[in-house]
């Protein structure tokens, strides 16, 4: 009888685990987090947190205006992470090295914890105490910053790691105080001619030299060794065969270089796979990425075409612009492609630089990164080459290098390849230079950007035919042809019959199926789908344009720091996206 107890004992046992552990899988695995909790938990963030994104850009200016050298001195900045990111939600840990140590060291056990590889599975919240520990400890400074003024950008380099911290950083700082201090570094360098980097408009075409897309690390390596048997070599050419020795042998081994944050909870649904680890610090809402994403892909197109950098958007990025010239609602970063050549001298001479985003329409701080794993394909665990990051979410941009390579690309991806200059990235996505070729000027999220040159071939070839002509069901949305506007199942699956406009062209509440969130999409959206079906009724085959006549198309999405503090103030009676901040030209 106690035999057959024991047994039935873990029996029962047995089968509480493996109820416990599917009901877990369950939750986890297939529990849906709503827009309206990610955005709840997006405003707490922000209201318990004392982090004002504008006191580091007015100190920045004030360093810059020669009124204060607590940013730095002579030679350039201080920087820690500390300064220029909100690390509040690390709080529980950091709090005790601020006190312990103001200038920003960490201590051996701290060192350990931040350490740890983004890539080890455990729980959201460890997560990211352990993503701030990093950030605050571990992850290596920038080696310059760019600092947008009216015309132009300053280029100022960092010069020592140190922290500040909330004492020597005024938090009463708001947009007004941002913008004179630009305004007056934009008197100051006129006057004194100082040297700086004019802002460049997009061209109509770029024509790319296909030398553009070659590039192999071996025979770099032995150019550069003959130039310093000879004695020839400069010291910072010395440097970069250095890099490109260490480089050459680490593309072979390395694990996956870019990171995102493995959580328990989020395995099965892989919500945290685009945002950047350390820089996670929750999931957030589809409004706020979009955001984030809206005014990101404008910073990005304007510092590539300042540094003289040819870069144009592919992929889940060029759909969504061919349907209606804006990113798709559900994805969750921008593709990006630049011939690998120009992506080696990025790496060279911009890699971990910051690019502050023009304070007249955003608080965003973009870090520049590319992986050293850029020299060649490598052990294939690394297909992206570089990441252009937003600072304070982790979204960020996709950049992706075509190289011309000695790999035979498959039979059926471009027809007629003998007489064609194939490309490929380390995906193994291939493309003939010539439907790429000359990349174009377009509009995409109402912002200036580049685009390959056959659109509809690069499409048809990734998607299928269907995929911009006649696909109008997707990822939980539907596409409304006649709000040009991918708008959500859960808001509106059935437009509703008759008029949905008023007489002054506005979206109706009733047109919009009773759905503020509709109303505020269309209103944001409307301008831009409405220049890309007036230019791109032939996506191939453009409407002639002056580019600088017809300019870019304003901010149409409030800065996601702004729109929190908005709610939290009290300043805004509702909690509506949707901005018109003009752009300057």
């Amino acid at each position: 009888m106690s035999l057959w107890n024991k047994r039935l004992q873990n029996c029962v046992s047995l089968v509480t685990v493996v109820f416990l552990v599917t009901a877990c899988i369950h939750y986890y695995g297939f529990h849906t987090i709503t827009q309206e909790s990610l955005e709840a938990a997006s405003l707490a963030r922000q209201l318990h947190s004392s982090y004002n994104p504008y006191a580091i850009t007015h100190l920045l200016y004030r360093h810059l205006n020669r009124e204060d050298v607590t940013l730095g001195d002579s030679r350039g900045l201080y920087f820690h992470w500390d300064d220029w990111v909100d690390l509040s939600p690390g709080d529980r840990v950091l709090n005790r090295y601020r006190e312990w140590y103001p200038g920003g060291q960490c201590d051996m056990a701290i060192e350990r914890f931040a350490g740890v590889n983004g890539y080890w599975m455990e729980s959201h919240d460890k997560k990211v105490l352990r993503g701030m520990a990093n950030m605050y400890c571990s992850m290596p400074i920038p080696e310059k910053v760019f600092v947008p003024i009216d015309s132009a950008y300053l280029e100022v380099p960092v010069v020592a790691k140190h922290r500040l911290g909330p004492g020597k950083i005024p938090t009463a700082i708001g947009k007004r105080q941002v913008l004179e201090k630009m305004a007056q570094l934009q008197t100051n360098i006129a006057i004194e001619n100082q040297g700086s980097s004019p802002i460049r408009h997009l061209q109509k075409t770029v024509h790319i030299h296909p030398s553009e897309f070659i590039f192999d690390p071996e025979i770099e390596i032995a150019k550069l060794e003959s130039k310093l048997a000879v004695g020839v070599l400069a010291p910072q050419d010395h440097q970069y065969l250095e890099f490109l020795k260490h480089a050459n042998q680490l593309v072979e081994t390395s694990d996956k270089y870019f990171k995102y944050p493995w959580i328990i909870s989020d395995v099965i649904q892989g919500r945290s796979h685009h945002l950047a680890y350390p820089f996670f610090k929750g999931f957030i809402s589809d409004r706020e990425r979009q955001s984030v994403i809206h005014h990101m892909v404008r910073a990005w197109f304007q510092f590539a075409e300042l540094q003289g950098f040819a870069s144009w958007i592919n992929y889940g990025s060029l759909l969504g612009w061919a349907y209606n010239g804006v990113n798709m609602p559900w994805d969750t970063d921008i593709d990006i492609q630049m011939p690998i050549r120009q992506l080696d001298r990025m790496g060279r001479y911009f890699n971990k630089s910051i690019v502050v985003e023009d304070p007249r329409y955003g608080n965003a701080k973009y870090f520049l990164e590319v992986a050293p794993t850029y020299v060649k394909q490598g052990n294939g665990r690394n297909f992206i080459d570089a990441r252009f990051i937003d600072i304070n979410s982790g979204l960020y941009i996709d950049i992706s290098a075509l190289s011309h390579t000695t790999f035979e690309p498959p039979q059926n991806v471009v027809p007629d390849q003998e007489h064609l200059t194939m490309v490929n990235c380390k995906n193994w996505n291939w493309h003939s230079l010539e439907e790429l070729l000359p990349i174009r000027h377009t509009y995409f999220e109402g912002a200036s950007v580049y685009i390959p040159h056959n659109v509809t071939q690069i499409l048809s070839r990734k998607y299928g035919q269907d995929s911009f002509t006649t696909k109008l069901n997707f990822m939980g949305h539907n596409y409304q042809k006649d709000l040009r506007l991918w708008v959500p199942d859960r808001e509106c699956k059935t437009p509703p019959s008759g008029s949905r406009f008023d007489n002054r062209g506005e979206l109706t509440r009733e047109g919009a199926c009773g759905s503020i969130y509709v109303q505020d999409e269309y209103d944001i959206t409307k301008e831009c789908s409405q220049r890309h079906l007036e230019l791109n009724g032939d996506l191939d085959v453009p409407r002639n344009y002056d580019t600088l006549k017809m300019g870019d198309l304003p901010i149409f999405r409030k800065d996601p720091w702004d729109y929190l503090n908005d709610i939290n103030k009290g300043e805004v009676t509702n909690d509506r996206w949707y901005v018109r901040q003009q752009v300057v030209a």
